[in-house]
């Protein structure tokens, strides 16, 4: 039988386990599969743990192992189009310590979709460390190494990170007057009020669209969206909706009972656009449609 102690902080992290499997992976069905069977490991294995292990950290630990076999064992490449699941914020109906530690912890859309883009071990570094706070020695012991390499790793990603989101000097959190003014603009079909949004080295990126590499520079984003607008149905409408911690601009058709049909997930700076990645993947909003 699993000890108290044992199921005691099953249940305290598994939103953090959760959480580092989305990062992990960018999809809510494999963050569910993946934690799940890293819950079931941890039951299975306890007489494995050591009196200077943590429990908390030892969970982490398999779920980093988890995940980085999960990865292994699909071996392909994300295309340069395709972005990761957009995660629901439902506020809680009382307080919730732990998902209050998951909200701060950072599930930004724009920082998720960069973390697909670095190899896994790099990744599982830069998870445990810079977003779950995690000491060197236990992300060594996690991933198998010792701190220096770790250091090495984090370094890499860090970098990696950094040129795969292509613009780091932005607002934290999204400015939500930016999102309100991009919603009016969908709402009133203006592609003159969308352009006035965008920064001069603004950039774009749709996934499940006509849309086949990212796009770059204001003009071009403008040109893009004005093509995408005139193929647009009449009658859909916009709203703002918190989608992994930040407000997002959630187009939808209200003849179809809601149908989600994009969720806009964009960055800021200066109360301007310089970035937008775009999710109108079916499969990747029915969550937004179920809520």
């Amino acid at each position: 039988m699993p000890s108290a102690a044992l199921l005691a902080t099953i249940e305290r992290s598994r939103k953090r386990i959760w959480g580092l499997c989305y990062r992990m992976t960018g999809s809510r069905s494999d963050a569910d599969d993946l934690s799940q069977e890293s819950v079931a490991r941890a039951l299975e294995r306890e007489v494995q743990v050591r009196d200077t292990d943590a429990l908390d950290g030892w969970l982490l630990r398999i779920a980093t192992s988890v995940c980085l076999d999960h990865l292994r064992r699909r071996r392909r490449e994300r295309r340069p189009t395709e972005l990761v699941d957009p995660l629901l914020d439902v506020a809680p109906v009382a307080p919730d310590p732990e998902r209050a530690l998951l909200v701060r912890d950072d599930v930004r859309f724009a920082v998720v979709v960069a973390l697909q883009t670095l190899p896994g071990r790099q990744r599982a570094a830069l998870v445990l460390h810079d977003v779950l706070d995690r000491p060197l020695a236990e992300v060594a012991r996690a991933l198998g190494t010792n701190p220096g390499a770790v250091k090495a790793l984090l370094m890499r990603a860090r970098t990696a990170l950094a040129r795969a989101r292509r613009h780091t000097d932005v607002d934290v959190p999204v400015d939500r007057a930016v999102v309100d003014r991009l919603v009016a603009a969908i709402d009133s079909r203006s592609v003159e009020a969308f352009t006035r949004l965008l920064a001069p080295d603004a950039w774009g990126v749709t996934d499940g669209g006509r849309t086949t590499r990212p796009v770059f520079g204001a003009r071009a984003v403008s040109r893009l969206w004005a093509a995408a607008a005139r193929r647009e149905p009449p009658g859909l409408a916009a709203a703002v909706r918190m989608l992994n911690g930040e407000p997002t601009a959630v187009v939808t058709v209200p003849a179809a009972d809601g149908m989600p049909l994009a969720a806009i997930h964009v960055e800021t700076r200066g109360g301007q656009i310089v970035a937008l990645r775009v999710v109108r993947d079916a499969r990747k909003l029915e969550s937004l449609w179920q809520s």
